[in-house]
Formats: C-alpha cells, structure tokens, sequence
C-alpha cells in the first residue's frame, strides 16, 4: 500500500511542477540564508560565510535534482523531454518531415488498409447480441471440411442437443420475381471494372427483376436476439407447415425500393405468384449470420410455397438445406459440445447407415467468420499482407536513407552532445524517438487515408456487382483492434528505419566532426555501405512486387485470350431464373423454351440458339462415368470410386452453335434426342481415358448412379445404365480454363421432355448490340421471366482463378507502382547528397584535368552498384514466388522471359534516369566554387 502511494505521490509530481520547483528553491534559499547568517554570527567574512553554507547543504543544484528524482518519474520525465526536443527538431526541419511522413503514410495506409479490410471480413464480432456464445456446427464428409446440413439433420440435433439454449438454420438464397416490382431498366456499366477486365452478367433489360430471399428457421432472429425496425421479426410459430406465408424486409430494399414507406408493414408482397405478406423491417445494413445484406428472409418452409423445392426434397437426408448455429448454453464450452455432437453423429451414423456414412460433425465459434477461412483463403490473406509489407520496406528503406543524409548534417551538433558527456544509449534514444515521431505522424494520417481508399474499393465492388446478389455491407470504421494495428505498425516502422541511422550517427569520430574534416563521422558518406544496402533492398522489394504483378496481368490476360476450343466471341449466353419457382406446368416451361428460342432465332444477326443444362464455362457437375462392361466398384473402399466425368444435356445444334467438331463418329439426330435415346457423346480425352488405343465408337458406358444425385435441391443427376458412344468431340476447356477437361460426356437433350434454364444464341459479330432485343423479346413472351446475359467470353470473370490473378495483379501492380516511385526518390536522394558531399573532392578533379564524361562516370559507376545488386537479388526472389503463382497463371511460364526481363529493363532504365540527373548536376561543378566549398 504505501508503495503504491508512493507511485501515485510521484505521478502527482509530474503536474504543477513549475509551481513545485518555485516553492523548492524558494526553501532552500531560505535554509541557505539561515546558514549564511548563522556563519556571519560566528564571525566569517560574507563570501567565507556563503562558502561554508553551501558546503554544509551538499550543493543546490545536487540537491535539487536528488528532490526531483525521489519526487517525480525521472525515465517518464526524459521521454517528455525527448519527445518535446523531437517535435522541435521536425518542425525546424519541415521539408524533411513531409517526405517522410508522406512516403511513410503511403505504406502505413495500404497496410492498414488490407488489415481493415480482413478485420471487416473475419475479425469484427458479428452485430448480434452476445456473439461471444455463438457458435456454428459443420457436417464433415470425407474430402469435405465444412459441409451443410440437411434439414432433418438439423432438426435431430436441435431437438436432442443439451449444450445449446438455441439452434438455428441459415438456408441458402434465391432469387424470386415479384408483379409488384417494375421490369428490370438499363443498367449502368461499373467503368473501373470493366476497364479492368470484368464483366459480369448484367439482367436484359425489360426482363423481369429479381430479389434475393434468404431462407432462415423461425428460431434464428430471435436466438441472435434481432429488434425490428418496423413491425416484427420471424419467429418459431412461422416455421409450421400451416402458417400463413410472410417475409421480413432488410431495411435497404425497403429504402431502396419502397422509398421508406411506413405502411409497407402488413402489406401483400407476390413471389413467383404467392401472395405473401411483410410482418416486418430489419434494420440498414442488418447482416445477421449472412455476408451480404438480401432484399428479404422468409421462413425455410417458404421454399416449398416459392417452388424451391419439394416438401420431399426437404425431408431427404441426402439433400443440403443448409448451416447451423446456435447459442451455448451459459457454462458450456466449445469443447462440451463437441463432444456431445459427436455422440449424437454417431446415433445418426446407426439409425442412417446409408446417408451418414462417415459424416461427423465440428463445432467452431461463430463470434465472427474466421472460423470459415479455409487453407486457399488463408493463402490470399498472406499474400496480400507480404505485398503491402513490401510496400513499407520501400518505404522503411526510403526513409532511412533520408535519416542518414539527415545526420551526416546534424553530425556537429552530435558531436558537441558527444564531447559534453552525452552516453551513446542516451544519443540513441533521441534518435529513435524522433523516428518513433515521424511514424505516429505517418500513422495519423495513413489511418484515414486507408479508410478513404477502401471505401472507393467497396463502392466500386458494389457497382460491378448484378443487384440481384444483395448489398456489401462491410463496417470499415476504426475500432480498437485497428487502432492498435497501426499504431504497431507505425511504432515498428519508425524502429525499423530509425535504428541503423541511430547507431551510425552514435559512433561519431568527435575530433574530426568538430574540426570539420572527412565526410560523415570518419566515413565517407558516398561510400556508405548502408546507403547501398537499404537501396538495393528497395530495388529488390520492387523488382518482386512489379514481376509478380505482371505475371498475374499476363495471366489473367491469357485466360482471356485462351482458345477454349469452342466459339465464345460471337455467341450470347442467356440464363433464365427457374420459372418452375413461378408454378409453371411442365408443358407450359417446354412451350416458354420453344417460344423464346424461336424468337431470338427470328431477330435479325442471330444464326442459330441451341439449349444446354450447363453454361460451357464454369457450368460445373460432375457424374459417375464407368465401361458398361467394367468390375463394379465396391462404396467406402479407399481407391474403389468409380471415375466422374463433366456432363451436360444439350440439343443436336449445340456443337454446331459452339463450333465444336465431332473428330469421330457421329452428332445426335433430332429423333434421338427427342426420344431420349440412350446414346451419348465423350469428349477426346474421355475416350483415351476409358479405351486408349480404341476405337470409341459403339463402346457403351454406365452414366450416374441408380439412386441419382441430389446433393442439389430441385435437380437430379442423370442415370443411363447403358448408353452407346456415337461420336467424340473435340477436347473444351469448360470446367477450369486452365486445362483441358479430363473426361466429359454430353447427353441428348429433348426439348419435348426437358427444360432448362440455358440459352446459346450464335450471331454474326459480337453479341452485345443484341442483348437489348433479345431482352425485349423475352419480355413479349414472359413478362414474369427474369434472364441475365452476357457474351461469352465474358463469362471468364467468374472464374475463380481468373478473379484472383486479376485482383492480385491489379493490387501488385499498384503497390509496385508505389514502391517504385519511393525506390527512384531514394536513389535520386542518395546519388544527389553524393554529390553534394563530394563537391569539393568533384572541383579538385576537374581543376587536375578530369574530363566532363569521366567524373558523370564515376557518379553513376558508385551509385549503380547497388542498384544492380538489388536487382540481382530481386530476380532470385522474383524466381522463387512465381512457383507460388503458377496455378493462376492459366498456362503461362513461371520464369515468363517477358516478365523478367521487361521489367528488370524498365527497373533498370528508371534507376538509371534517377542516377544520371543528379550525376549530370555533378559534371556542370565550376572547380573555383568547388574549391571553396565547406
């Protein structure tokens, strides 16, 4: 106790310590007087009497300063000092500051930044009550880590598990079509975007709009305990399989397509034709569990009413309705109910042998979504944090350099604190902390600016995005966690580029310093081996980022340039939302597919429309392809699945429509397709997978399963016991743009049987000019359609490695971009202070007859050695992270000659432009000037 009286007594002493030390002198004055005259009493002279006075209180000044350590914190007290002297320091010297805190701010910014962004993403607790206590549940299957729930698995655990007060289910989306919504107008085209490379699909204009609807139980808002911004919220009595329909509006599609309206509360909404009725408004930008913000959230049963899915497909274990969540009970820890789970997974694995067979279950805390990032997520995190860390090397490295010109000039003043006894810790210390300053000041302003770029992102992300897919809502504002990220970022910056110049300036030579000989304490400051070393470091740095980054832009441009084997330029891809959701008869769907079909057929520039199950990029679903005549496999054992292959039902038409040759046999005839006839079509590589060195054709294969596939609400995979090969097309690049398909197979499509939602029209030129007519012939046949279309080859932007190749190429070349321009500023900075210290040396030169071209010379040899070293050392590097890309690099060399080279040229010629304008600046020294120069 009295020690910690103490701390406070002497924290106290820190305030009012003008007034304190005014009193103390003050006392002491008065004690020395009492002496003083006591001595004069004794009969000593006045200076004698002083004299002995001042030896009998030990020394004023000593005693002063013996109070003021018992008194105050001595260590805090000199920190203040330092940091005080330091701001005096940065403002004397104002020019210098700015470029600092400016090249600093850049790098601190797009650290901060990326980290903001992460922290939006996967840190940030959900805005729910109590996340702390949520926690979310994963079916595990073999190969899968997170997979889904069905629903009468979830209802299993929510009805038998202890350890949750709550347990809810978050279904996944659709989009339905609502007659009270207007048709779908114009919309605009995202510029940055698509100057960039993406093109998404967009609706056609005059088709009917969607709206996205998240399904949820009727637990679930009020387990995250959800308030309402008008009316209520769903709730458990609306899961019954008798309650009336209702839905809850997210508070944007109420302010975006209501216009706020208040009476919207109790009014009719019709979706897909089923009139139901809004009970409520959640609050703006309200995400619950989800990752983006829908136009509303029903009730999963709702799905059924929508024509979703099928009260059947509901009940099927076999069929995924979605993931779980719930509230642990108070006193539970993730652990407990783990193992509970795994009890209750192994009930399911006896009671359903057939669909649970080797499921288990993982439970994971739901506080925020970092329990979602898997390995390939994790990857991109890493990489685009080593990128920006880059970035604030260049600009450590920048700074540094700057701070050692910086000293070479304060080299008197330091050794004047030298000579009068200053310690090298002590020099060291105000030093470091005038760094730390520079740092907290780049922070300062980094902070916001990295809030000003990310929202310029977010709102361009949001643009380029189709409408329909729901509302980015990311809370980007500062919050404690990346408060403090910065200010450890902006501390370690401020050590990391303060520390090597700190400890060169504390190794003074004070004779020379004070007598202003030699350069820069006892080294000449031209030939600093630092400089050279914090410079090649940033060429290195750079010479990665901008190799990196082209690599991912010629990639990325490949992928949109590759040949995937059919035709993509001159062909519309055209989507419509299931209209089975609209309650359409099946001979109704089969008659909308030939009215639309002959009426694109019919607009002028259009040679022919074929239909698919599947779009020929990215339209992924694979099927167990076998030999007719091969051993069965045996399920469960390890190395005994039968192969899958790519599949997709398509009309007679469809090769011809893509321009993709039969090489072998023959097409379907419209008899067979129209019978359904059990014959099929492999692709190349299918038919030296299943008979190499055979002729295909008249084999037969084994197509699916006989339980089928229904891993998809709504949608079958084929079964063919025992169909014949016909013919062999041509190799396709359809399911990964990257390699050639392994094995594909297409199946005959009847266009009496069998609807699908996928449209290929083939037109003379480039389709985009058509879309608008087409988009308006779809509304003549049904205004309640909704279709999205798009060319093509555009359909390359959803591709999930071409997504990554670009975005990382785009922000590599950015941040190389930036680190070059920081790179070119320190060698200028360093080849110009050379030049500056070495004027003298430069005048003695040339007044003993050194040609003009020998001393520019001699200043670019010095200044482009470590130049050439960093990029030496940045190719190796450069080597080295290309093996790391090769996935997205869609065939593209890792050691890309043009990559390395074009960029180490252009580094090179950059370097050179900024070592030769000051080295030109050296050649025009008059030697008379130089040789009076101090």
């Amino acid at each position: 106790m009295n020690r910690l009286r103490g701390w406070l007594l002497r924290l106290g002493g820190l305030f009012h310590k003008d007034q304190r030390d005014a009193e103390f002198s003050s006392e002491l004055e008065s004690h020395l007087q009492m002496h003083i005259d006591e001595n004069l009493r004794a009969g000593m002279s006045a200076e004698e009497a002083r004299r002995q006075a001042l030896i009998k209180l030990g020394g004023i000044e000593q005693t002063k300063e013996m109070v003021r350590e018992r008194r105050g914190l001595p260590m805090l007290e000199v920190l203040l000092q330092d940091l005080r002297f330091g701001v005096r320091m940065l403002r004397k010297n104002s020019g210098f500051t700015s470029v600092a805190v400016l090249t600093l701010a850049l790098g601190i910014a797009a650290n901060t930044a990326i980290f903001t962004a992460f922290d939006a993403l996967f840190l940030r607790p959900r805005p729910v009550k109590d996340p702390d206590s949520l926690a979310a549940i994963f079916h595990i299957a073999p190969g899968e880590r997170s997979g889904r729930f069905s629903y009468p698995d979830y209802i299993y655990y929510r009805d038998h598990s202890k350890s949750f007060s709550d347990l809810s289910l978050f279904a996944f989306g659709m989009a339905v079509t609502s007659s009270d919504l207007p048709a779908t107008g114009p919309e605009a085209t995202p510029r940055i975007a698509g100057a960039v490379g993406f093109q998404l699909p967009q609706l056609l204009q005059g088709s009917a709009q969607p709206i996205m609807c998240f399904f949820v139980s009727g637990n679930y808002f009020p387990m995250l305990g959800a308030t309402p911004l008008l009316g209520r919220i769903l709730l458990p009595e609306d899961d019954q399989g008798n309650a009336p329909p209702v839905v809850l509006m997210s508070g944007n599609s109420w302010q975006r397509r209501f216009h706020s309206d208040p009476k919207i509360v109790g009014s009719v909404l019709h979706l897909n034709g089923v009139a139901f009725t809004v009970v409520g408004v959640t609050p703006l930008n309200y995400l619950a569990t989800a990752s983006s913000v829908p136009d509303l959230w029903a009730p999963i049963p709702a799905k059924i009413a929508l024509g979703a899915m099928t009260r059947q497909e509901l009940e099927n274990r076999q069929v995924m309705a979605g993931f779980p969540s719930g509230r642990l009970k108070r006193g539970v820890s993730l652990f407990d109910a783990q193992a509970e789970l795994s009890v209750l997974a192994a009930q399911l694995r006896t009671q359903y042998p057939e669909s649970e067979r080797n499921m288990s279950v993982s439970v994971a805390s739901a506080r925020n979504n970092l329990s979602g990032l898997d390995p390939e997520a994790w990857a991109v995190v890493g990489t685009a944090m080593a990128a920006v860390a880059l970035l604030l090397l260049i600009a450590c490295a920048n700074v540094a350099s700057l701070l050692l010109a910086r000293a070479a000039a304060r080299r008197k003043e330091i050794a004047v604190r030298l000579a009068l006894g200053a310690g090298r810790w002590r020099l060291l210390r105000q030093l470091l902390t005038e760094s730390v300053l520079l740092g907290l000041f780049a922070g300062a302003l980094g902070l916001p600016l990295a809030g000003w770029m990310l929202h310029l992102l977010i709102v361009e992300i949001a643009s380029a995005l189709p409408s329909f897919w729901g509302t980015i809502a990311l809370e980007i504002s500062p919050d404690l966690p990346i408060f403090i990220y910065t200010l450890l970022v902006s501390c370690a910056a401020g050590i990391a580029f303060g520390l090597a110049p700190a400890l060169q300036a504390s190794k003074s030579d004070v004779n020379s310093a004070l007598k202003e000989e030699g350069s820069a304490f006892g080294q000449r400051l031209s030939r600093s081996h630092l400089r050279g070393l914090l410079i090649a470091g940033q060429m290195a740095a750079c010479l990665v980022l901008l190799i990196s980054s082209t690599l991912l832009l010629r990639g990325s441009q490949r992928a949109l340039k590759i040949d995937p084997g059919y035709e993509a330029r001159r062909v519309a891809y055209l989507e419509m939302y299931n209209p089975a959701n609209l309650h359409y008869s099946q001979s109704r769907l089969l008659q909308l597919n030939r009215d639309l079909i002959q009426r694109i057929a019919g607009l002028p520039g259009v040679h022919s429309v074929a239909q698919a199950s599947r779009s020929p990029i990215g339209g992924i679903r694979w099927v167990p392809v076998t030999p007719f005549d091969a051993a069965p496999s045996t399920p469960g054992v390890k190395g005994s699945k039968p192969p899958v292959a790519g599949y997709s039902f398509v009309t007679p038409n469809y090769f011809d429509t893509l321009s993709i040759p039969i090489v072998r046999g023959r097409n379907f005839t419209l008899r067979e397709a129209e019978g359904e006839s059990p014959v099929v079509v492999i692709s190349e590589a299918a038919a030296g997978r299943f008979w190499p060195a055979e002729d295909p054709i008249g084999k037969r294969l084994k197509i699916g399963s006989e339980k089928g596939t229904t891993s998809f609400p709504g949608e079958k995979g084929p079964f063919v016991a025992s169909s014949e090969v016909i013919g062999v097309a041509r190799d396709v690049r359809s399911m990964d743009l990257r390699k050639i398909d392994e094995s594909y197979v297409y199946l005959p499509l009847s266009q009496t049987h069998k609807w699908t939602s996928t449209l290929l029209a083939r037109t003379e030129g480039d389709p985009t000019p058509l879309l608008p007519a087409i988009g308006q012939e779809v509304r003549r046949v049904d205004a309640n359609l909704p279709v999205i279309g798009a060319p093509l080859y555009t359909m390359v932007s959803m591709d999930p490695y071409f997504v990554v190749s670009r975005i990382g190429g785009l922000l590599a070349s950015i941040v190389g971009a930036l680190g070059l321009l920081m790179a070119c500023m320190g060698i200028y900075g360093m080849v110009s202070y050379s030049v500056a210290q070495r004027t003298r040396e430069i005048g003695i030169r040339m007044a003993l007859g050194a040609e003009r071209i020998q001393v520019l010379q001699l200043v670019m040899s010095e200044g482009f050695r470590p130049i050439l070293s960093g990029i030496a050392i940045g190719i190796i590097a450069s080597a080295g992270v290309s093996r790391a890309l090769s996935a997205t690099l869609f065939g593209l060399s890792p050691l890309d000659t043009v990559s390395f080279a074009g960029v180490s040229l252009l580094l090179i010629a950059i370097a050179l432009l900024a070592t030769w304008v000051p080295a030109r600046r050296a050649t025009e020294v008059d030697p008379m000037v130089a040789l009076r120069y101090e």
